[in-house]
């Protein structure tokens, strides 16, 4: 058994995260004791855990002195290519060193303030190698942003964001097909969603994406 403890978001969200992985199910109380104790410790308000592979051991209810509420599940979804043209025109930007970066960071924190399990971007988030990052405009005014990762022959679409005051307005389908569209002659895209980002899910089923599989399931360890 391997945990695996994740603190980084305890000082922005007051939330620490932990994964078991190969952890059989007689020890599973074990874990959750050591992991609960460390980010207790740390100033976790809340825990989320999960068990690697998906969809063991972990289940709803009681482990022990622990009990276990089921909070989401991180889905993969895939599409092929070439997808159809933005509805809205859109003009990408990379992001440079200072302002651009700091605009780009704010708008995806802001976006995914409460979706859950998104890290909060940080700098350093944007030096990945073999990544793309852009900011989408309309004229002179930032609407989204995305983040793909190049390094497979088949990109995957890291982080899609739009600025929340323009939530359902649908500039969410047109930062995505303008994503989709910057990737040239790739065979598809994958990607990874929360199921409890509802409007995200039902965007990338009306443009193609279907699911191909469960990544991990979250719990609420109280």
């Amino acid at each position: 058994m391997v945990i695996e403890i994740i603190q980084r978001e305890i000082p922005v969200k007051g939330i620490g995260y932990l994964i078991l992985r190969d952890c059989p199910e007689d020890r599973l109380e074990d874990g959750l004791k050591k992991g609960m104790e460390r980010l207790k410790k740390a100033g976790a308000k809340k825990v989320w855990a999960t068990s690697l592979p998906d969809g063991e051991p972990f289940y709803p209810g009681p482990v022990g002195i622990w009990r276990l509420t089921h909070v989401h599940d991180i889905l993969r979804m895939e599409r092929t290519l070439p997808a159809e043209k933005p509805e809205i025109k859109l003009n990408l930007r990379a992001p440079k060193k200072g302002q651009e970066e700091g605009l780009y960071l704010s708008l995806v924190n802001r976006a995914f303030a409460e979706v859950p399990n998104a890290a909060t971007q940080r700098p350093t988030d944007l030096r990945r190698q073999n990544h793309r990052y852009a900011i989408a405009y309309q004229g002179d005014k930032a609407v989204g942003a995305f983040e793909v990762d190049l390094t497979e022959k088949t990109p995957e679409l890291v982080t899609l964001a739009v600025e929340p005051e323009l939530w359902r307005q649908g500039y969410g389908r047109s930062v995505l097909r303008t994503a989709l569209d910057s990737m040239g002659k790739a065979p598809g895209c994958t990607l990874i969603v929360s199921s409890a980002n509802t409007a995200a899910m039902a965007l990338y089923e009306s443009e193609g994406f279907v699911q191909t599989g469960v990544v991990s399931s979250w719990f609420e360890v109280v």
